[in-house]
């Protein structure tokens, strides 16, 4: 067993598909179904049932697959490592986040990636999402986490989470008292949404949504972030919406936070970076966040109130 071979498993497992695991890996079918055939009689059992429609992993691929991911994920780690030794000096990492967002991020990812690669330096930058899209572009940032990106050709992303729209209320509103809200009620309500020139995408995102859940959407103002909208939601003048990960970390006394009914408006957080990037402490950042989201730690939070 090689760790090309576990590649090509987890390749055919993601895709559920060996002409698309194929086209992946850069190689021909005929290669990852010999590769794959070899690793299972090493095995001695089979990881994938194959029909002439469609692929699935067995009950021994459930096993053996994610063992699998572990061992290539450490093996990506000590390259990494290995990259920056070689380098001879620390790596940088020039980091933008949006408003309401970094906080958690740096919080989780940061010390992990301290304790594989001490001489890496994050250096975080408050930036919008569309700020972060034309540095990265301009090669002026390395790494970027916003909301719902709209990606050009020189980048990619990672969903790191994507989270359920939330309500912020003043606790004496009529519509603090349900455990969630129908939108349909905030039909001619005054609310607070992002500004569409600081973030088209997100602001279209929610207002389309809203729309779509049948409501006649009045825009009482523009906020930015959580903390020009709270003393507004105080005062009882709008009512403002946010997400859960926002929203846990600022409990204010006087304002709660109510889910919206099923099906939930949401919106998508994502980790941004360049396709051709060659800088290492970017890729071995990226790794940790992956290893974050997968194990349930960007999950959304129960604001309180």
């Amino acid at each position: 067993m090689d760790l090309r071979q576990l590649e090509y498993a987890v390749a055919v497992a993601d895709e559920l598909h060996f002409g698309r695991a194929a086209a992946r890996m850069h190689v021909t079918q005929q290669s990852v179904s010999e590769q794959i055939r070899r690793l299972e009689r090493e095995l001695g059992a089979p990881l994938f049932s194959r029909t002439s429609r469609r692929v699935t992993v067995t009950t021994v691929g459930d096993e053996f697959l994610p063992e699998a991911r572990r061992v290539l994920a450490t093996a990506r780690h000590a390259l990494e490592v290995g990259r920056l030794a070689a380098q001879g000096h620390a790596g940088e990492v020039r980091f933008g986040y949006a408003e309401d967002l970094g906080s958690r991020l740096i919080q989780l990812a940061v010390p992990r990636l301290r304790r594989r690669a001490p001489s890496v330096r994050v250096q975080p930058q408050p930036m919008t999402t569309p700020e972060q899209l034309a540095a990265l572009t301009d090669r002026r940032l390395d790494l970027g986490f916003g909301w719902t990106p709209e990606l050009t050709g020189d980048l990619t992303a990672l969903l790191v989470s994507r989270e359920p729209l939330v309500v912020a209320l003043a606790a004496d509103h009529p519509l603090a008292a349900a455990p969630a809200v129908d939108p349909v009620h905030l039909s001619h309500q005054p609310l607070l949404v992002v500004p569409r020139e600081v973030n088209p995408s997100l602001h279209d995102r929610v207002i389309s949504q809203l729309t779509a859940r049948g409501v006649s959407v009045t825009v009482h103002q523009h906020v930015s972030n959580l903390d020009r909208m709270l003393p507004l939601v105080l005062a009882g003048s709008a009512i403002g919406i946010t997400v859960p990960s926002a929203a846990a970390a600022n409990p204010t006394e006087g304002v709660v936070y109510r889910p919206f009914t099923e099906p939930s408006p949401h919106v998508d957080v994502s980790l941004i970076w360049r396709r051709d990037t060659t800088n290492p402490s970017v890729t071995l950042l990226v790794d940790v966040v992956r290893e974050l989201r997968d194990t349930g730690a960007f999950l959304p939070p129960e604001p309180a109130g």
